[in-house]
């Protein structure tokens, strides 16, 4: 008795956490601004890690079935570069004229387990090329002033900062009235970003994967510092850090679903 009670509560826990990493969660966030007229839908994936596939269909099918207007994918695309042209091939069925990708820590390395290889700079160019060879725009240290839905935004997408290839540029256009949608990979940015009086609107970031194991609503390890979610970080001034779709050094998530973030943006005049 003893035996068959064990085996279930192996089974029951090998369950639990297939489907705590397989099971790709929409969350839904509202924030406002007076930059904006009507409505923005913004989607924000990340850290994708090679996964393309979940128990809720593909990043695809269900970025698709939100209509977003803008697409925003904040780095880490691959463990490793063999995982890199079916992740492209996947993303580029987006079926959105918006779709951004900022650099992270893995468009310079690649890993398997807990061994890490890190690019030559040949190589890292070589990822950025493949990662924009379709219709994904690569902003790395630039920006782009676009109109939707009659509203102005200026994205801004840093290089990463881990290996400290961020700084900001200033913008070629007048982006004076325009949503400042800024995007990076690191978390670590906004604190970059405000020692220099850099603003935005909306800062978008990923990378701590929500910490992957979460233990009573809250991360284990280092990146417990950083909040998950959205965070007005001053006044009419917001970060979203997401959880994250893959998984690194742990094949697997407890308490921290993967997450398709879809943000809308909303006028306040």
């Amino acid at each position: 008795m003893i035996f068959v009670g064990v085996m279930f509560a192996v089974v029951a826990a090998v369950i639990y956490l297939f489907y705590e990493t397989v099971y790709a969660e929409v969350t839904e966030t509202r924030v406002e601004s007076e930059h904006v007229n009507g409505e923005l839908k913004i989607v924000q994936i990340s850290d994708l890690h090679g996964r393309t596939r979940f128990w809720t269909g593909t990043v695809g099918e269900i970025v698709d079935s939100l209509k977003p207007d803008i697409v925003c994918v904040t780095g880490d695309l691959f463990n490793r570069l063999e995982q890199l042209p079916e992740v492209v091939k996947e993303l580029s069925r987006l079926d959105c004229e918006y779709l951004f990708f900022v650099p992270g820590n893995h468009e310079w390395e690649e890993r398997s387990g807990f061994r890490r290889r890190r690019f030559t700079e040949e190589e890292h160019i070589r990822v950025l090329r493949d990662i924009g060879v379709r219709k994904m725009r690569v902003l790395a240290n630039e920006g782009e002033l676009i109109e939707v839905k009659r509203s102005n935004v200026y994205v801004y997408g840093f290089d990463n900062s881990k290996y400290g290839r961020e700084h900001h540029t200033l913008p070629n256009e007048n982006i004076d009235g325009a949503f400042r949608l800024t995007l990076a990979h690191s978390p670590g940015i906004a604190r970059w970003m405000d020692k220099r009086s850099i603003g935005y609107d909306l800062l978008l970031a990923g990378h701590t994967h929500g910490g992957q194991i979460r233990f009573f609503g809250k991360a284990i390890g280092r990146y417990g510092r950083h909040h998950t979610g959205l965070k007005e970080m001053a006044p009419k001034r917001y970060m979203y850090i997401n959880r994250g779709l893959g998984t690194i050094h742990l094949p697997f998530r407890i308490g921290c679903r993967p997450e398709i973030a879809l943000i809308r943006v909303v006028g306040a005049r």
